[in-house]
């Protein structure tokens, strides 16, 4: 089976013939490079999509799976990634040393979650460096002593991104594929401050130099280009308008988004309700356009990294939206805690927690 290696997760890159991967020993051999150690009790999921290339690759406790408290919400956790991811096989690893040869309990604990989430799952095991795949009596297939991990087949440069899930603290947030130091958050900090104080030569001509500020800081997301601290402090401070930001909003919205020059100038608050249901009305509700809403997820873990503990609410709390939107509650959650962290009271947060709250699943969901 060959497998492309993506440059980040959602964006796959075909790769050259000394890096193609053929059946699950060479995966199982190139994981510790993509993942960049050898995982121990733990589970591996990796997601492969309908061009056979790796879309997203995320790591769990063993521990986790095996409690009945956790498991259940960590597989629907897991299951939201790989349908944002594009996946449409996932393949599982369990790392171990415990006998799983005729059952692996953590594996079989995310196949109910999978089962909606990807056409087809296959589950394998890792033991004292021989894999196989547990309750398999082929000896064709998985001789009773296993096979042998095969030498890493490829040298890997780029890995793509490699999502966490771990109870309790959701480590998939947007923004913890990002490293910032505190020099650069000063340089966002001062850069964000001085374009917030051009909002007083014209609200108006500020929020439109802003929004397309955003538009153009999503196109280079798109090809791998992270906008530098200059532009990403332009851009947090532009989040903090509350008009840029429901226009970001509006423009996730299939169909809508030419609306988002109205809500710009406080106006089409009906056109606004009506978007709205694209979200919310089980008759109208549509799911997440994938190519949309994860160079916005990308950009806000960005942007997030780089601002002050004191400015991430906006960000968190659109990257939240798209979390509940995809039906991924435990990470809508986790980042509304964190916006709520950020600045208690933050309005669209809240109004958002309500909806959770309330058992009120997205549109297209509850249609379904």
């Amino acid at each position: 089976m060959p497998v492309a290696t993506p440059l980040r997760a959602g964006h796959p890159r075909r790769v050259t013939a000394p890096e193609i991967l053929h059946g699950p020993g060479d995966l199982i051999a190139a994981l510790p490079a993509l993942l960049g150690y050898t995982p121990r009790e733990s589970v591996v999921i990796v997601g492969v999509g309908p061009a056979e290339e790796l879309t997203t690759i995320l790591r769990v406790d063993r521990a986790d799976l095996l409690r009945t408290d956790v498991a259940g919400r960590l597989g629907r956790s897991v299951a939201a990634q790989l349908v944002r991811s594009g996946a449409r096989l996932a393949i599982v690893v369990a790392y171990t040393d415990h006998d799983v040869r005729l059952a692996c309990p953590a594996i079989d604990a995310l196949r109910p979650a999978l089962e909606g989430a990807v056409d087809e799952a296959e589950g394998w095991a890792v033991r004292r460096g021989r894999f196989f795949a547990p309750g398999c009596a082929r000896e064709s297939c998985c001789p009773s002593v296993g096979r042998v991990v095969p030498p890493t087949p490829v040298a890997l440069a780029t890995r793509p991104r490699v999502r966490a899930e771990a109870h309790g603290a959701l480590a998939s947030a947007p923004d913890a594929a990002y490293v910032a130091n505190e020099a650069a958050r000063r340089r966002v900090a001062r850069a964000g401050e001085r374009w917030w104080a051009h909002r007083e030569g014209g609200e108006a001509t500020w929020r439109a130099a802003s929004f397309a500020a955003w538009r153009a800081a999503l196109q280079g997301v798109a090809v791998d280009r992270m906008p530098p601290d200059p532009d990403s402090g332009r851009l947090v401070a532009a989040l903090r308008d509350r008009r840029v930001r429901d226009a970001v909003l509006v423009s996730l919205l299939p169909g809508w988004e030419n609306l988002a020059p109205r809500v710009l100038e406080g106006k089409g608050d009906e056109q606004v309700a009506r978007a709205l249901r694209v979200l919310l009305a089980p008759g109208e509700g549509r799911p997440p356009e994938r190519d949309t809403v994860e160079p916005v997820w990308d950009l806000c873990g960005w942007l997030a990294a780089r601002a002050r503990a004191d400015r991430r609410a906006p960000m968190l709390t659109l990257c939240a939206v798209i979390a509940w939107w995809e039906g991924d509650e435990p990470a809508c959650r986790d980042l509304l805690r964190r916006a709520h962290a950020s600045e208690p009271g933050y309005r669209l947060a809240g109004l958002l927690e309500c909806t959770v709250l309330a058992g009120i699943d997205p549109g297209w969901r509850r249609a379904a």
